[in-house]
């Protein structure tokens, strides 16, 4: 049997994106899980896995990512490698695709 291959690409789709900081981590655990503070150690949050399947913990400097009401966080580098800044220009292509952007 010859397997006919055909190439496809992926459709994109829009986050929206929060770095996590010290200033900020307490009102992202609001949405995610619990603020945990161990002495001298930066804060975390120890995510519900209800909320947010797939990270343990979340640390400054980790983003957090929302569609509607569908939260992830990613570490620095995963986000950094999944996700880029949606320009002007970007969201042209974006609808050509059909992908819902907002103005």
């Amino acid at each position: 049997m010859d397997l006919v291959f055909e190439e496809f690409v992926r459709k994109p789709f829009v986050v929206e994106a929060v770095l996590v900081t010290k200033q900020n981590i307490a009102d992202i655990a609001e949405f995610i899980g619990t603020l945990e503070l161990e002495g001298d150690r930066a804060p975390y949050i120890q995510v519900d896995s209800r909320l947010v399947p797939n990270v343990v913990r979340v640390y400054p400097g980790y983003w957090m990512t929302r569609i509607g009401d569908n939260f992830r966080c990613y570490s620095k580098k995963i986000f950094n490698d999944q996700f880029t800044l949606c320009t002007n220009n970007m969201k042209i292509g974006l609808v050509y695709f059909g992908v819902p952007v907002d103005a």
